[in-house]
């Protein structure tokens, strides 16, 4: 056998090796650590959010009621500051709740005073938890959303408002 022969063959060995060795880790690591099953809210026409829960070899049910409505005369949600105004790469609205229960910003929307508007996706805010909304373009995680734009959004002087899905303000920042 000729040496770029025995070459030839100990690299398809190494690919097989390495490829067997890979889906080997990947196995063991989703087994490890297995993807966690979030259950998804539905909103009535009302605003009452419920949970929705699946059986086996079933259709989802409304299974409890989320969260009250919010009181008008309390802060629930600030606005707590705005990143990088101005720069694209480092532009992010910080968003924090103010109370002990959950909130559902489910069509919540984060607006600036030019008439542009970030509508929230299906999202639990848990108590005292946090959320950055992103100016620039991504991949939603649960405390990182992306507007999904292309140049900044935010200017000295500016005020960005939330309202809620009924289109209630419930937080403003003015930026410094």
């Amino acid at each position: 056998m000729g040496q770029g022969k025995r070459l030839i063959a100990y690299l398809f060995l190494n690919i097989i090796v390495s490829a067997a060795t890979t889906l080997s880790v990947l196995w063991l690591w989703n087994q490890a650590h297995p993807t966690p099953i979030f259950p998804q809210v539905q909103v009535s026409p009302t605003g009452v959010a419920s949970l929705l829960t699946k059986t086996p070899n079933q259709t989802s049910q409304p299974v409890a009621t989320v969260a009250p409505p919010l009181p008008l005369n309390q802060t629930v949600i600030s606005i707590d500051n705005i990143f990088g105004v101005g720069d694209l790469a480092n532009e992010y609205v910080l968003i924090k709740s103010m109370t002990d229960q959950n909130l559902i910003l489910t069509n919540w929307r984060l607006e600036d005073n030019a008439g542009d508007a970030y509508v929230f996706p299906e999202l639990t805010l848990n108590q005292a938890g946090a959320v950055q909304v992103y100016t620039m373009a991504g991949v939603n995680t649960v405390i990182d959303l992306y507007w999904g734009r292309d140049a900044p959004v935010w200017k000295q002087g500016m005020i960005a408002v939330l309202r809620d899905s009924q289109g209630i303000e419930r937080a403003s920042y003015t930026i410094p």
